[in-house]
């Protein structure tokens, strides 16, 4: 399923990391944005300034993500 989201992720130009963790980051191409996506246990963690703010689901953060591309 993170399949899905990272694709997602990538067609609209964010940015996809793999972190030492073995964990994938979906950050924001702009810097003033304080946003990331963690993949997690097939679930993903959206952190506002790196405080944990909601789980997702894949359809829940791939809508996330087409949202934050039309800003």
């Amino acid at each position: 399923m993170e399949k899905s989201v990272l694709n997602e992720a990538k067609k609209l130009k964010f940015l996809c990391q793999l972190c030492q963790e073995n964990y994938w980051h979906i950050l924001p191409t702009e810097q003033r944005e304080t946003w990331k996506l963690t993949e997690v246990d097939s679930r993903w963690i959206l952190s506002v300034n790196d405080i944990p703010q909601l789980y997702l689901n894949h359809q829940e953060a791939i809508a996330f993500l087409a949202l934050r591309a039309r800003i």
